[in-house]
């Protein structure tokens, strides 16, 4: 950068070099204040950067550019362009937003919350794949349910064309963690600094910044999962897990002080100080043999003290405090059972109670010799220590057990925070047991550890003391993310609502307003068919059963939407009604046991015939204009998770994938197998998609997307795999799409539980694109550039592609070729 061009070197917008000296030292007034500093800095970095957002910024503006407009109080879109987003280069733009809340509520920044959204799962995609996916987190949040509009789809570089989203997720992400954390804790350090704690499976522990920014180099173990932590005074922290070993560790030296604990062959279950009555605290160990020992927590060397005697299992351990000088008793949940041990008295244990689940968390109370506990059945209670007494139940959670609790206070009163196996997190009144506010959606996986911070002043990062601040919730979930909450209550704002995840979602072709495709979205709370030609849903009257699967056809020229459902039934709808008519029913077809997973309808000579592929491990064959069943084959074992029609020289042929890891092709006359099973080697094959060619002697593939994370292409002539195997990287396939771009390239889109879309070529096996949307996806439709008329009215020479899962739907083209 020359001095002509340097923002120290004219700081002030439109203020020429040659300005007289009334002029400099206004400037010098300016400067004296570090905030109006940084405001002239962002504002002149801003002048640099290029309007084409494929012109890649001076590095000093990619890394530092955000910073300065935080540090000047003009965190937005003007003085943070669009164009640098896709170059950013400090991971830093939601951390910023969280602290400039106040001082920037009334500025633009559209463009700064959609990268936000997604700046915790870009990693390290290219300059392509993150403007596209900035393109199409903007639109979904800043268009939702919104038909296409042309003056504002375009985006120079992006290589998507958005046309219609339904999607709401939550944006509360700290951090993103490459392995599954364990265990989470919060810790003050001698200087008076917060951090939060975690240990991940891999048998690293991790220092994190309130706002999600690494804080520490992380700590190695060298052992098994860390699944305790305990922090102590003078910035030490106690870990324990897998390896059977407990270590001491001195976090801000980021040194491993001592291993006074090491039991090979089992495992830590708890971890926790302890104070008897007139006694000094120790740490109390339990490993999975139910052996106990207390160590001096200075001196980390074992204690003889009193303890209590426990059965030969692993035991969950909670010192419960008995107010005043009394001391702690201590809760131990063994399986089903709890138990309360009183030092103060001759016969040990007070009492015991059983529960109908396996004890889960036990946490203390701020109220004296109260404490709370939750179980596999969904359980939550509140008990006294010295009697047993059960003072408050929470109302059981809708679905399944309570894996994670932790104490905190809101608006306050003291209460208890849940994580559940239905991945959501839930705050309860510890004195009634009443749910304190809705509940916390946003984890993909269950919250398997939780702790708190405490409340900061708005717009700062200054802590405040409860009850004056508000106590935030943090989660660590087996989704592999660190997620911050701001628990409901009177005068607290209660978590973001999350759109319902979608259970089947699929496009329907050309609907009834100039040709724009319809899309068909299933949801718990029900079904609706989308024009994305007008914005305009219409109900579908499809009953009590949640739809699990959709498919398209046309029979005698009219067209039909197929649904499958969750009682195994199967319905016919007619969409040939009008524009804003309700779809009728016509008829039900019936014969899987168990749901259907995946369907696809295709002609086959003069009939249009539909493929079905359920749970209960079967694959049928029907005939839609007879309406009637034609074949049933139980080849797989277990289920079926996916079909597919294969188009090949010699007629259609149809493809089954499974469970059992096997990919088959059937006749589609007969139903008999065509060829021997393709054993994938993927562990469960979860998607199949048929990748046909144009060239007379080309060979037919199906692709396969494995539990294992790759996809394989195969030839089904020979058996044999065609190419390298394509790994997607971030969990499972769950979902996978064929297309051809407007030049006729076949590519290939697969999806997973880690919310990003990638795009390989099929011919040379070339990663094209990744699209990150942050949030799981479990289905993937495309409607190909070749289809007659084209997918979309207004893109016909583009793929139109939809992706849907846990946030919701999102409808886009894709223009791999130009700008």
């Amino acid at each position: 950068m020359s001095d002509a061009d340097s923002p120290y070197r004219s700081p002030r917008p439109g203020r020429s070099d040659t300005g007289d000296s009334k002029a400099w030292a206004d400037d010098s007034k300016a400067w004296a204040d570090n905030k109006d500093a940084h405001r002239l800095i962002a504002e002149a970095l801003a002048r640099l950067v290029a309007a084409d957002p494929t012109i890649p910024p001076h590095p000093y503006l990619s890394r530092h550019l955000a910073h300065h407009a935080a540090r000047g109080e003009v965190l937005d879109d003007a003085h943070v362009p669009l164009a640098v987003l896709p170059w950013e280069s400090s991971a830093n733009v939601r951390t910023l937003l969280r602290q400039s809340d106040a001082v920037s509520a009334a500025r633009r920044q559209e463009w700064l919350e959609a990268w936000a959204r997604i700046e915790p799962f870009i990693g390290g995609a290219g300059p392509d794949s993150r403007l596209t996916s900035l393109h199409l987190a903007h639109h979904a949040a800043t268009r939702p349910r919104t038909p296409l509009d042309t003056s504002a789809a375009r985006v120079s570089g992006s290589r998507i064309t958005p046309l219609w989203s339904d999607w709401t997720a939550q944006d509360n992400v700290l951090a993103v963690s490459e392995t599954r954390l364990e265990s989470l804790t919060r810790t003050t350090t001698a200087a008076g600094r917060s951090l939060l704690v975690s240990g991940d499976n891999h048998g690293t522990i991790r220092m994190w910044e309130p706002h999600g920014v690494p804080a520490m180099a992380p700590l190695h173990t060298y052992g098994g999962a860390v699944q305790h932590l305990l922090s102590l005074p003078g910035d030490l922290l106690l870990s324990a897990g897998t390896d059977g070993s407990v270590r001491v560790w001195h976090l801000t030296r980021g040194q491993l002080l001592a291993e006074p604990v090491h039991r090979p062959g089992t495992w830590v279950s708890a971890l926790t100080l302890f104070a008897a009555k007139d006694a000094p605290e120790v740490v109390l160990v339990a490993h999975s043999d139910g052996r106990l020992g207390a160590l001096d927590p200075v001196t980390f060397r074992p204690v003889d003290t009193p303890l209590p005697s426990l059965d030969p299992a692993p035991a969950l351990l909670s010192g419960v405090g008995l107010g005043g000088a009394e001391g702690m008793a201590l809760a131990v949940a063994q399986g089903r059972r709890v138990r309360v041990w009183d030092p103060r008295r001759a016969d040990g244990y007070t009492h015991e109670h059983e529960h109908e689940g396996a004890v889960r968390a036990l946490v203390d109370l701020a109220a004296p010799g109260r404490y709370a506990l939750c179980d596999d059945s969904g359980y939550i209670g509140f008990r006294d220590a010295s009697t047993g007494r059960e003072t408050a139940v929470a109302p059981a959670p809708p679905a399944g057990p309570v894996v994670a609790l932790t104490a905190l206070t809101v608006a306050g009163r003291a209460a208890v925070a849940s994580g559940g196996s239905d991945h959501t997190l839930r705050v309860w009144d510890a004195r009634t047991g009443a749910a304190i506010g809705g509940p916390l959606e946003g984890h993909t996986a269950p919250p398997v550890a939780l702790t708190t911070l405490p409340g900061t002043s708005p717009g700062t990062s200054r802590e405040l003391p409860a009850p004056t601040g508000q106590e935030l919730l943090v989660s660590a979930g087996a989704d592999h993310t660190l997620r911050r909450w701001k628990p409901g209550g009177p005068g607290v704002g209660a978590g973001r609502a999350v759109r319902r995840p979608v259970t089947a979602a699929a496009l329907s072709g050309p609907g009834s307003t100039a040709g724009a495709p319809l899309i068909a979205v299933a949801d718990e709370s029900g079904t609706a068919l989308w024009d994305t030609g007008t914005g305009r849903p219409v109900a579908l009257p499809a009953g009590h059963a949640p739809v699990t699967a959709f498919a398209s056809a046309r029979v005698r020229g009219e067209p039909l939407l197929v649904t499958a459902h969750s009682d195994a039934g199967i319905q016919l709808w007619s969409l040939d009604r009008g524009a804003h008519a309700a779809p009728a029913r016509l008829v039900g077809l019936l014969g899987h046991s168990l749901p259907v997973r995946s369907m696809a309808a295709f002609p086959h000579d003069g009939r249009t015939l539909l493929v079905t592929g359920g749970a209960d491990g079967t694959v049928r064959l029907w005939d839609l204009d007879q309406v009637c069943a034609l074949a049933c084959r139980e080849d797989h074992l277990l289920s079926v998770r996916d079909v597919a029609v294969l188009d090949t020289a010699r007629g259609p042929r149809i493809v089954s994938a499974g469970t059992d890891g096997t990919v088959r092709l059937w006749d589609p006359v007969t139903l008999r197998p065509v060829g021997a099973p393709l054993h994938c080697e993927q562990r469960v094959v979860n998607a199949v998609a048929a990748v046909p060619v144009d060239e007379p002697d080309g060979a037919e593939l199906v692709a396969s997307g494995g539990e294992d994370g790759t996809i394989r292409l195969w030839d089904p002539g020979t058996g044999r795999p065609v190419g390298r195997r394509l790994d997607i990287g971030d969990g499972p396939v769950a979902a996978l799409a064929f297309f051809r771009t407007a030049t006729g390239r076949p590519c290939l889109a697969a999806t997973g539980p880690g919310g990003t879309i990638h795009l390989w070529d099929t011919d040379t096996g070339s990663h094209l694109l990744r699209i990150v949307t942050g949030s799981p996806l479990g289905a993937l439709d495309a409607l190909d550039a070749r289809q007659p008329g084209g997918p979309h009215p207004e893109h016909p020479e583009h793929p139109v592609l939809l992706a849907a899962g846990v946030a919701g739907v999102c409808v886009f083209g894709i223009r791999m070729e130009g700008r």
